[in-house]
């Protein structure tokens, strides 16, 4: 990594393999991040930085600071901070392709503790959104369109063209969606629109509003008012 770090081959590779394991991640990744941030910090190029966040990000997302080790623990904190640094400051420059725009995203989420909406993130770079109608229980899942975003209650609605589907009402748009009143969803939701991903701004105001149940016709808010990422 040291002497190829803008090789992204290296990041998804061998690297990869080596620091997660889908269900878990053991106490050895936690040993490693910090090195893996500080190659990121020697030698900043694009793909160093914007790797080196995606996959520290993930790795927070999929296990919380408090189950890392104590001996690791000052250490990974510290990466973390300067992962979420570079994940804001690669934010803040355009990126061409969206999905790469979705994964930073998500991994800032995680970086800050934004846990569900770093899952819900994922679930938006996957085409597909798992959730469930808080009334009648019926799985439902969420799906992101060309300019907006529907919900269905068939199983892989997402590749069945003609699947049933209701349209998201989208949260209202802020004035100043920057300021200091505002919550995670919409600093996520400036950033995207500062860099020019008008889709992933869209796609986080529906995250922000309602949709109806296919099944029950319940109307239900998307965001949890007691999520922990408020």
């Amino acid at each position: 990594m040291r002497e190829h770090p803008e090789d992204e081959g290296l990041w998804w590779g061998e690297l990869w393999d080596a620091l997660y394991h889908p269900g878990s991640i053991c106490s050895g990744t936690y040993a490693a991040i910090p090195y893996v941030v500080e190659v990121a910090l020697a030698h900043p190029g694009p793909v160093t930085r914007r790797e080196c966040a995606v996959v520290v990000g993930i790795t927070v997302l999929e296990g919380p600071v408090d189950v890392v080790p104590e001996e690791f623990r000052t250490d990974f904190r510290t990466a973390i901070a300067h992962a979420r640094r570079l994940a804001l400051e690669e934010l803040r420059v355009a990126t061409p392709r969206l999905t790469t725009h979705l994964h930073l995203l998500m991994a800032l989420a995680g970086l800050s503790g934004w846990k569900r909406l770093g899952d819900q993130i994922d679930g938006l770079a996957a085409d597909q959104l798992e959730t469930k109608c808080p009334k009648c229980g019926v799985p439902l899942v969420l799906l992101p369109e060309d300019e907006g975003m529907s919900i269905s209650a068939e199983p892989n609605a997402a590749f069945k063209p003609g699947a049933q589907r209701l349209p998201v009402t989208p949260a209202p748009e802020r004035t100043a969606p920057s300021d200091d009143g505002a919550g995670p969803r919409e600093q996520l939701l400036a950033l995207s629109l500062h860099a020019g991903h008008s889709r992933a701004a869209t796609w986080l105001r529906c995250l922000g509003g309602t949709a109806s149940c296919p099944a029950c016709a319940e109307t239900f808010p998307l965001e949890d008012p007691g999520d922990s990422s408020r």
